[in-house]
């Protein structure tokens, strides 16, 4: 699966969340972290998607896929609502964040292997004399 939707929904409920906490903290470097690690985690994934072999973990991205979902609904309906215990909260955030470094942990779980040097030149074959 090359999909880029999970992550960039990770993204955006993880962002919503940080920047709904932010004017109860006012902390600008936990705000600067909360906004740059899950956009580096999912442009990796990203990136790493179009090289992997395809339907690896397909099922793991598809329950990230539905999850994804889930959380940013739950955001905007919190958001939109005002409902404190969907917007803003750290624990939607979180799982977005641990959900978007399963997706990029997957995405390098998922490429190729490296293929070994068969002959002289490798390092497995003892030289015979």
């Amino acid at each position: 699966m090359k999909s880029f939707v999970a992550p960039v929904l990770l993204v955006i409920t993880a962002l919503v969340q940080a920047m709904g906490i932010y004017p109860y903290v006012q902390d600008g470097i936990t705000l600067t972290g909360q906004l740059l690690f899950p956009i580096l985690f999912a442009l990796a994934a990203m990136y790493l998607a179009r090289k992997g072999r395809p339907g690896a973990f397909g099922t793991a991205h598809m329950v990230i896929l539905v999850l994804s979902v889930v959380l940013v609904v739950l955001s905007l309906v919190g958001m939109s609502q005002q409902l404190p215990y969907f917007y803003p909260t750290m624990i939607l955030y979180y799982i977005a964040f641990v959900l978007v470094a399963v997706e990029c942990a997957l995405r390098i779980a998922g490429l190729p292997k490296k293929s070994s040097a068969v002959g002289a030149e490798s390092d497995d074959v003892a030289p015979t004399h």
